[in-house]
């Protein structure tokens, strides 16, 4: 690889882009991109080329999602066998048992398991099941931790210090203008690792808290993993109060261990949500969990809807992964 690289190409298509894309890309987190936003003409294994023909090693492997690395052989062979039978039907097929079958055997958590398309629609989903099958609002999530960008979680992710008060009880901060701001009346958020802090705030509100929602391993912060007995804690605080624990396995699942964080820690959560590398690069992700709570699924008291849920190109390649 050479050590003079030009980024004129790139420079050229982002002007271009933003004529027409806003911000010239797709996704809030390519903006601050420099020396500009780059854009890649292919990628094979570890590597990723860009329009000015420069050469990189992917170490973050498109953000988590491609554990294999780009355009693995196996992976574009079974997701082109499965495209020449249709993209998406509207209706159920195989292949969707299989992968669910599959990860029942994998995931401890897994009674049962719904599809969907990215990390943030199923941690919406899990919440609202948690409001139902407990019947209360508020949930509690940690300071630092992102679950998303969806208006509920978007909060206390990375907030300016002088707004984030006390350490003890940091104060819900929203990351984006538009965002819904009594919604923060819902939110506890607490800082992570801390015993005292969570005992504290669990038997203080315990009537009105449907969930705690938690990173097994605090991953968008060089991986902090959780203290000695932290996670065990959690989960008897829970127990003894009716709360719900769900895991974001959105980045650790299927990657730390193939039951996911859960089953490399040793704690299971009542729900758990995974996606990017449970796929190797295809939109799919997946909400997993308790029979008892994901029935209200399956009898339509919680709604949870998708066109593309389930398309035959997501589960082909989640059902080649797994294997």
């Amino acid at each position: 690889m050479s050590e003079a690289r030009s980024f004129e190409r790139s420079k050229e298509l982002y002007e271009q882009a933003r004529r027409s894309l806003a911000g010239g890309v797709s996704s809030h987190f390519r903006l601050f991109s420099r020396p500009v936003p780059l854009f890649f003409t292919r990628g094979k294994g570890s590597r990723l080329w860009d329009a000015d023909g420069n050469e990189f090693i992917d170490y973050t492997l498109g953000q988590g999602p491609l554990l294999f690395g780009h355009s693995p052989d196996f992976l574009l062979e079974a997701v082109r066998k499965a495209m020449e039978q249709g993209q998406i039907y509207a209706g159920q097929h195989e292949l969707e048992i299989r992968v669910a079958e599959r990860v029942q055997r994998l995931v401890p958590c897994a009674e049962l398991v719904r599809f969907g398309l990215s990390g943030s629609e199923m941690v919406h989903a899990a919440l609202r099941l948690a409001r139902a099958y407990t019947g209360r609002s508020k949930f509690i999530k940690f300071e630092g931790h992102y679950h998303g960008w969806f208006d509920e979680v978007l909060f206390s992710v990375a907030p300016p210090l002088e707004m984030a008060g006390e350490e003890e009880g940091p104060k819900p901060v929203p990351w984006s203008q538009g965002q819904d701001l009594d919604l923060a009346a819902k939110v506890i958020v607490l800082p992570w690792n801390d015993r005292e802090a969570l005992r504290r705030t669990v038997e203080r509100h315990a009537d009105e808290i449907a969930a705690i929602l938690t990173e097994p391993i605090m991953a968008n912060t060089n991986c902090i993993l959780p203290q000695e007995g932290y996670l065990e804690e959690m989960r008897q605080w829970c127990d003894r109060y009716g709360i719900l624990l769900i895991f974001d396995e959105v980045i650790t699942g299927f990657r730390v261990a193939l039951g996911g964080a859960q089953e490399f820690l040793g704690v299971v959560p009542d729900l758990a949500v995974f996606g990017k590398a449970m796929a190797g690069g295809f939109p799919v992700s997946m909400l997993a969990g308790r029979r008892e709570v994901m029935e209200l699924l399956a009898d339509g008291r919680v709604i949870h809807a998708g066109t593309l849920n389930s398309h035959v190109m997501g589960m082909a390649a989640a059902e080649a992964c797994l294997e």
